[in-house]
């Protein structure tokens, strides 16, 4: 999330640069950085699932109705799938307040940018489990799962965390 904040402080227009310097718009526009990171990450593992969502797609549809069993397990694995994708979309108007109450430090983000980046690396396990399909693949999607599932849990606690640190400090 940090080399997309520098992206968007390096393409900010002239005008934003300017207001920049006004007393009170700099924190804005900081803030808005930040927010619009946060949605980029989020939407972006959420694309990371929908693509997954499609790999168990396919592995359903060259089944038989004779797997009923093997079906019904990667339906499941399918609607698990869409669910998280869902949520990691929603997430962003519940963290907004992150990034408003208080003047955000990179020491405190740090927890966020570890959680993110196991949120990012569980994806992309899913991701390859899906599209490889060996031997015993469903087992190992159903267990990132739920660790994924847990990592978005944990996330908006991680994010109260912060508001907490920030308002105190």
């Amino acid at each position: 999330m940090v080399g997309a904040v520098e992206r968007g402080r390096r393409v900010r227009t002239l005008l934003e640069r300017l207001g920049a310097r006004v007393p009170g718009v700099s924190g804005y526009l900081e803030r808005e950085l930040y927010r619009e990171a946060d949605e980029a990450l989020r939407h972006h593992l959420a694309a990371g699932l929908d693509g997954a969502r499609r790999e168990v797609a396919a592995a359903m549809a060259s089944l038989s109705l004779a797997q009923a069993a093997q079906l019904d397990r990667l339906n499941g694995i399918h609607k698990e799938l869409d669910a998280l994708a869902c949520r990691l979309r929603a997430a962003g108007s519940g963290y907004a307040g992150l990034f408003d109450a208080f003047k955000v430090r990179e020491e405190q983000l740090a927890q966020l940018y570890e959680l993110d980046l196991s949120l990012a690396e569980e994806v992309e396990a899913i991701g390859e489990a899906t599209r490889r399909r060996a031997e015993g693949w469903e087992s190992h999607v159903e267990e990132l799962l739920k660790r994924l599932r847990l990592a978005i849990d944990r996330r908006p606690q991680v994010v109260q965390g912060l508001l907490h640190q920030g308002g105190s400090s």
